[in-house]
């Protein structure tokens, strides 16, 4: 699975860079703009395909990106203790959650609605330039239930890396937005992922 993350600021032709990401064979894409405006998201929302909308993953504004119909969204470390402390009220069945951990104690903690969590950071981050690796036990997973993707300072040259560590998945952030071609770096990374064996590599259902 690869996962390719907005950036906090809205980027020009963004909704077309998605939906180009999306046709050549993008599995999710994270809307992670805090304090964005409703006009701004749905002007953003307006562009990306319809076709693609049920593989929008939303970071924030979840009762909002109910209303418009999206069933995807992310819970960040805060937003989860907040929703743990109400007993998980409010699980819907056609919903699929994610979430954020920085370590695999944590991740073995999640409760089993959560169908992945992303794991940070893997590389030295490219977007934070003080956000350095961790070097983490994956012999020590014990959560069978949700998928673990890598995050942090991913690109073409390391993205392989994450499935041999045992990731199953990677997502995207710094190299797609930093760069000057996100749709090339996006084709480098797909690229070098189907290099990878197939054992390795879990892809979407």
């Amino acid at each position: 699975m690869l996962i390719v993350i907005s950036d906090s600021d809205f980027k020009p032709n963004e909704a077309a860079i998605i939906n180009e990401l999306f046709q050549e064979g993008l599995d999710l894409f994270h809307i992670r703009k805090y304090g964005a405006s409703e006009e701004s998201l749905l002007k953003l929302m307006d562009g990306i395909d319809g076709k693609y909308h049920s593989s929008l993953v939303l970071h924030h504004d979840h009762e909002w990106g109910r209303s418009i119909g999206l069933n995807r969204f992310h819970y960040s470390e805060r937003d989860r203790e907040q929703w743990k402390a109400q007993n998980w009220s409010g699980i819907r069945g056609e919903e699929v959650y994610s979430t954020s951990v920085h370590n695999v104690e944590e991740f073995n903690e999640l409760p089993a609605h959560f169908a992945y969590s992303f794991l940070s950071p893997v590389f030295d981050s490219i977007s934070k330039a003080d956000y350095k690796a961790k070097i983490f036990d994956l012999d020590k997973r014990q959560n069978k239930s949700a998928k673990l993707i890598a995050l942090g300072g991913i690109h073409p040259e390391n993205v392989n890396q994450v499935f041999q560590m045992g990731f199953d998945g990677a997502a995207l952030l710094g190299a797609i937005w930093n760069g000057s071609n996100p749709i090339n770096t996006w084709k480098s990374c797909r690229d070098a992922m189907h290099r990878v064996p197939n054992k390795l590599i879990f892809k979407q259902q």
